[in-house]
């Protein structure tokens, strides 16, 4: 069954360094508003606005896709077979791994807006909230949709086991299986893909996100001999996915309709940065 599909919120005023709300206030539309874990709930919603508090460090969008990859990193050491990881800021303890190289440049932003934010009603939120919300102001920040992150999350102590992120030569069946694992269907997994829109991988601008990942997709450049280093464009995780025909049809989808992307990459990134975190 396909999952419920989010619009994504309206357009937030940028004139507030972080805003709390109420999920009643938030409004019905989002799925993902109060986390749970066991019987202890926590209801604080935050948008991703106090990355523009911290936007001169930042450099403008150049830093975007290292927030959304360091997102990514944090939040894809869940499994739900093995138990534990998930968004929790283990990644601090985990910089000098291969999978992880490049995002040592990220993290210090994620450390400088912390201590931005000392002695305001945001203080208290934790390192793995920070770097939620910094995947989710990059996604805005450069043109894609605004996701409203829940918070309370809490920081791991220690590093998260190895070897659970996705590797860049799995085959499409591989992969599918490897975001099963992380609570994640197919149609999620694609809609995840799409944040490879941002960064130097070849698909379009890098700081626009945009739906130009899933066209380059169908067009398949890394195949055309004629194409001068079409070949690097991607990631061999990247190939193989218009050659799945489970996951064709939401490459297609993708690629016609901008705003169904949106409300999709909104949704699966809410369920992404919540899957199997501690809360406080």
């Amino acid at each position: 069954m396909r999952p419920i599909q989010l619009r994504p919120p309206p357009q937030p005023q940028y004139d507030e360094a972080c805003q709390f709300t109420s999920p009643d206030e938030i409004g019905s539309s989002l799925r993902i508003l109060v986390a749970k874990d066991g019987e202890h709930t926590q209801g604080r919603v935050a948008k991703p606005l106090i990355f523009r508090q911290a936007a001169q460090s930042l450099r403008g969008k150049a830093q975007a896709p290292v927030l959304l990859r360091l997102a990514f990193h944090d939040a894809a050491t869940f499994s739900s077979r093995e138990g534990g990881g998930g968004a929790n800021a283990s990644l601090r303890f985990e910089l000098e791994r291969a999978e992880n190289f490049g995002l040592e440049r990220g993290w210090p932003i994620i450390e400088s807006v912390a201590s931005s934010l000392k002695g305001s009603p945001a203080e208290s939120l934790s390192l793995a909230d920070l770097v939620a919300l910094g995947g989710a102001w990059a996604v805005r920040a450069t043109g894609g949709p605004t996701i409203d992150i829940p918070v309370g999350r809490r920081d791991a102590s220690e590093e998260d086991p190895e070897e659970r992120l996705p590797a860049e030569t799995l085959p499409a069946a591989a992969l599918k299986a490897t975001f099963a694992d992380k609570g994640l269907n197919s149609q999620e997994l694609i809609a995840l893909s799409g944040a490879h829109t941002l960064g130097s991988k070849g698909f379009g601008d890098p700081v626009t996100f945009d739906n130009t990942y899933y066209q380059t997709l169908l067009k398949k450049p890394w195949k055309n001999p004629l194409l001068y280093m079409g070949n690097m464009i991607g990631l061999a995780s990247d190939h193989v996915l218009p050659e799945d025909r489970e996951l064709l049809p939401f490459i297609k989808s993708y690629a016609n309709d901008q705003a169904l992307f949106f409300t999709d990459f909104a949704a699966a990134y809410q369920k992404m940065t919540t899957m199997g975190t501690g809360w406080t």
